[in-house]
């Protein structure tokens, strides 16, 4: 048996009652567990192993899956939850974060900057124009964890004052390049 602590990053429905669930982890970096009957209504792990959830798991090594055994809530984070703008920005770092990392691939400063993303987004107020900054600023350090850190580090100086002077206009460029830059990694990742 195996453990460590993972952020449910995405959930697949698998037959009628079990789950695929998609972690990224301390230990192991991304891993997929098998989460067999955890649809069922009387299912003691559902509650421990919700989408966005930080926890403590347990899974053996199968045939064909990784199999969860346990599942023990470290942390939900409800007030990125209560927010409907806070969930599409806890998305889209979830949805970086598998799409541009490999399974198995462990990588301790990834998850640390994961976890960090949604302890800020659970403790900070922000407005429309703050969240879009902070977005910006996530998606640089995930290029730069991931060793294409943009020449442009604006963002991170603007950051460390702890003041927002960029534009909507200076963001939204911003968020071109960044998509440029998560466009040549991903051919480069198919090829």
């Amino acid at each position: 048996m195996r453990s460590t602590i993972g952020i449910v990053i995405k959930r697949q429905n698998k037959g009628e009652y079990d789950q695929l669930l998609t972690l990224y982890t301390r230990k192991y970096g991304k891993i997929e567990l098998l989460a067999r009957g955890i649809r069922k209504q009387e299912a003691k792990l559902a509650g421990h192993a919700g989408l966005f959830c930080l926890s403590e798991v347990g899974f053996v090594v199968g045939k064909r899956h990784w199999v969860l055994t346990s599942a023990k809530e470290v942390e939900h984070f409800p007030k990125i939850r209560a927010d409907a703008a806070k969930v599409q920005a806890a998305r889209h770092v979830v949805r970086l974060a598998d799409t541009y990392t490999f399974p198995e691939e462990k990588d301790e400063a990834m998850f640390h900057l994961v976890v960090g993303a949604f302890d800020y987004l659970n403790r900070r107020e922000m407005k429309p124009l703050e969240l879009k900054f902070f977005l910006r600023y996530f998606e640089f350090k995930f290029l730069s964890a991931l060793g294409y850190e943009p020449e442009d580090k604006t963002i991170v100086k603007v950051f460390e004052s702890e003041r927002v002077v960029l534009s909507e206009r200076d963001l939204d460029r911003m968020e071109d390049v960044f998509s440029r830059y998560f466009a040549s990694i991903y051919s480069s990742a198919r090829a």
